[in-house]
């Protein structure tokens, strides 16, 4: 899936060019809107039934976070790169054997709407949206030539819905986050339903000069 992470610095310019589109609509409230970069790190963690499927390793998530033209609200694109030690527990047809100790990789586009309150520098936050997630799961097949355990990927599309709440702290140009959420996937795995819930800590680094940038090349 490098695809998907080669494909996210176009992902965020179209982000860019679409929010300094719609800012042109009412110059003067212009140096009310934010757009900051977000790049966090931490684990997504299994809940319930998938628990003992998907045991958390080290993930990442990068988005944008895209003030309106009330600053209360915002939008908030992003990609989750969440990985997995993944156990089989269920027997694939296609496979004779079991895996265990493999790894399973999430790649999640959350399109997520917010809403923020402000105190002092320190801002609280909410925000909910639909989304979409290629699942890669790992399978193990004996190689009968040369006797050999060969790993394959599988992978499956999927809706998501995601919501969440989170705090940041403004420093200079740019704010330090917290945040959690709650991700479910509407196709299971392993006959089993997915949820997880994320763990995220970072910084938002303001780009608002790039989208002005990009308003000066609409008109």
């Amino acid at each position: 899936m490098q695809l998907l992470k080669r494909c996210f610095p176009f992902f965020l310019l179209c982000c860019v060019f679409t929010a300094a589109a719609v800012a042109q609509e009412g110059s003067d409230t212009l140096h009310h809107r934010k757009v900051y970069v977000t790049s966090g790190l931490g684990w997504g963690l299994a809940v319930g039934a998938t628990n003992d499927i998907l045991k958390a390793k080290f993930s990442n998530s990068l988005g944008l976070d895209i003030s309106l033209r009330n600053r209360h609200y915002f939008v908030y694109p992003s990609l989750d790169f969440l990985a997995f030690e993944y156990n089989q527990h269920e027997d694939d047809p296609q496979y004779a054997h079991r895996l265990e100790q493999g790894r399973s990789n999430f790649y999640v586009l959350n399109l997520a709407g917010g809403m923020r309150k402000q105190l002092g520098k320190l801002n609280v936050y909410a925000f909910a949206g639909p989304g979409a997630a290629v699942v890669v799961e790992p399978r193990a097949r004996l190689s009968a030539a040369d006797q050999k355990i060969v790993i394959e990927n599988k992978s499956q599309f999927t809706p998501t819905v995601r919501g969440g709440m989170g705090a940041d702290y403004r420093i200079g140009g740019f704010f330090l986050f917290a945040e959690t959420g709650w991700l479910h996937h509407f196709r299971n795995i392993q006959k089993r339903p997915v949820n997880i819930v994320s763990l995220y800590g970072g910084l938002k680094t303001d780009v608002t000069r790039l989208k002005d940038s990009a308003i000066g090349l609409f008109r």
